[in-house]
């Protein structure tokens, strides 16, 4: 169970991340015809990803239960809550992020993003937004292996 929980833990983050910095470096160049087909192609990492990292918890929840770890552990415990936090963040604000900016490039002249899409684009929350989901990935990576208390 603890091998399934890992491999789809690790699968969630690279679907999730690794496309998700493409998308926001394509972003970031303003140009929207590279805009419109980036996020044209990178829309399937969160539909995969997403049920992936969905089905951490209850891997994990199985994982702990066979080997025996208390599931009211403390490492546990905070993990389900920067678990929950970094879910509710991916859902609220980047999946929708990337929603919109695809919807807003498909109407944005080539030549310039329109005001809406550059808005978008220069969402000041976004950079905070980055940085602290990937401090609480890497949290979760942390408290999963070093069960600190």
């Amino acid at each position: 169970m603890l091998f399934f929980h890992v491999v789809v833990a690790f699968a969630a983050v690279a679907f999730l991340v690794i496309p998700g910095v493409m998308l926001e470096i394509a972003a970031h160049t303003h140009d929207v015809p590279f805009i419109r087909k980036a996020y044209g192609i990178g829309s399937f990492h969160g539909k995969i990803g997403g049920p992936l990292a969905i089905l951490i918890l209850p891997l994990g929840v199985a994982a702990a239960w066979t080997a025996g770890i208390p599931l009211g552990s403390g490492w546990l415990i905070v993990s389900y809550v920067t678990y929950a936090v970094v879910i509710a963040i991916g859902i609220g604000y980047h999946m929708r992020r990337e929603l919109r900016i695809a919807a807003l490039s498909q109407t944005s002249p080539d030549a310039a993003p329109s005001p809406e899409l550059l808005a978008a684009l220069d969402d000041p929350l976004n950079q905070p937004m980055l940085w602290i989901s990937a401090i609480l990935w890497i949290a979760l990576i942390a408290l999963m292996v070093a069960k600190p208390f």
